[in-house]
């Protein structure tokens, strides 16, 4: 059990029914803004922090000395081996005509590009991916609306492009002037790389190429594609009981990119929230909890806790609930907490809790303007622990509760309906709908500290807050 000392808490009681406010204010006033930006930073500077590669491990043994500063004893499990890929250096740019030579701005390698030298080629415009004639590729790099799919890709390969350039999508808000990363399929094999531009700088060569000017571009790739081992990292703090909670974040950015918000926001809310409740605990101004928590960073999204749930096939009936924290850095249009999945009839008690802690402390300051659960969307890392899951991996069905805390998620506003019954009393929007809020920089070049998380402090501080304060009521 931690046992960090934190001197300035001392002045608050022991958790009772009527001291838990208290135990709340205490554990509130302990989040540190600073240490969460700090978490961010440190860890988009090891880079995409892929599970199984050198950014990866460094990551985990960041991670190791975080928890034990925190004074608990992390364990380091072993992933299921998995190919890995890492950029080591690339370039990209215009050589022709010479006024287009500083465009390219804010690109990014595809992920299982393979390494190639220094190649100059022209650049040919193919608007029908179904047009891959040998003639009007010519051994030039070439210019796509949208990421190929693998027959296109093979296609190119044959009729002998050098490389491929996908233009980002226009969305509003998003990937005009930073480029939003697409990945070629995994393999060790893939012959020519592709570079993704920003929707910017896609369409000015693209208005060059139809003006029938020459265009010539100059790339090069230093990439090493592996097996290697993911690996992630749990610590404990150990309560009366052996049936726990679990909160949770993947630690790699899975884009492949810097990953600010997707996740290392994620990552650095969970190692407050140990941080935190850990000090509260070792200070005694809380006792131990009725129930253990366990905090985990998975190794690679979705694949580490796969295994981790397939390791604890007889056991999941210990999991009182899943606290998954993914994008936390940022929001585009609110400041909104959202807890996900209200359909799941067994994740009631679980919401409610964090509905009740979104509600109470909407609109205080140092809290979040609004709150609302919603709907399940998919695509992270809590889904893995729900009845669908659980039968796609062959494992006897249990109902574990199991959320995902954000404050936005994709690339563009979505509206979904809300689920009957689970209108909140923090949500401003209209009763029926929620609108999710998005992030301009999602699976981005540019979701950097500096244009997500430092930006926005206040979401992973309301986030840390949340969850915490919640697992209060829940563990205590």
């Amino acid at each position: 059990m931690p046992h960090v000392r934190v001197a300035v808490l001392l002045i608050f009681a022991s958790v009772s029914l009527y001291g838990q406010p208290r135990a709340e204010r205490a554990l509130s006033a302990s989040v540190s803004k600073e240490r969460l930006l700090r978490t961010v930073r440190d860890l988009v500077w090891f880079g995409p922090r892929t599970g199984g590669t050198k950014s990866g491990n460094r990551a985990v043994q960041y991670l190791v000395d975080r928890f034990k500063e925190a004074g608990y004893t992390p364990e380091v499990v072993e992933d299921p081996e998995v190919l890995t890929f890492s950029i080591l250096k690339w370039s990209l740019r215009v050589e022709e005509p010479r006024s287009l030579r500083r465009l390219i701005k804010n690109a990014w390698l595809g992920g299982f590009s393979p390494s190639v030298g220094k190649t100059r080629a022209p650049l040919r415009l193919m608007a029908d991916q179904e047009d891959t004639r040998r003639n009007l590729v010519d051994s030039g790099a070439v210019l796509l609306d949208e990421p190929p799919d693998r027959r296109t890709y093979e296609k190119l390969v044959q009729v002998g492009a050098s490389c491929i350039l996908v233009i980002s999508p226009k969305l509003e808000g998003a990937y005009s002037k930073w480029a939003m990363i697409s990945d070629l399929r995994r393999s060790a094999e893939n012959p020519i790389p592709m570079f993704n531009l920003s929707y910017d700088n896609g369409v000015r060569l693209k208005e060059a190429l139809r003006d029938s000017q020459e265009v010539v571009i100059s790339f090069s790739a230093q990439t090493l594609i592996a097996r290697g081992v993911p690996k992630t990292v749990i610590a404990t703090l150990a309560g009366d009981s052996s049936a726990y909670f679990l909160v949770c974040a993947h630690g790699d950015a899975d884009s492949g990119g810097p990953g600010a918000d997707d996740n290392a926001s994620g990552v650095s809310g969970v190692l407050e929230i140990a941080r935190t409740l850990g000090a509260l605990v070792g200070s005694k101004v809380i006792p131990r909890p009725k129930f253990t928590i366990q905090f985990a960073v998975w190794g690679t999204e979705v694949h580490s806790t796969e295994h981790y749930v397939k390791s604890r096939a007889n056991d999941l009936e210990q999991i009182l609930g899943v606290l998954n924290i993914d994008e936390i850095g940022t929001g585009a249009t609110r400041d909104c907490l959202y807890f996900e999945s209200n359909d799941i009839e067994h994740n009631e008690k679980l919401l409610r809790t964090l509905e009740a802690v979104g509600e109470e402390y909407a609109g205080r300051k140092g809290f979040w303007a609004e709150s609302t659960t919603n709907p399940s969307q998919g695509g992270t890392d809590s889904y893995v622990f729900l009845p669908n899951y659980l039968r796609y991996l062959k494992i006897p069905e249990v109902e574990i509760p199991s959320v995902t805390i954000y404050t936005a998620a994709w690339n563009e506003l979505k509206r979904l309906q809300q689920t009957e019954g689970w209108t909140s009393k923090a949500w401003k929007g209209h009763p029926d709908s929620v609108y999710i809020d998005y992030s301009a920089y999602y699976h981005s070049s540019l979701d950097i500290p500096a244009m997500t998380t430092e930006r926005e402090p206040y979401n992973m501080v309301g986030a840390a807050k949340a969850v915490g304060i919640s697992l209060l009521r829940l563990a205590w």
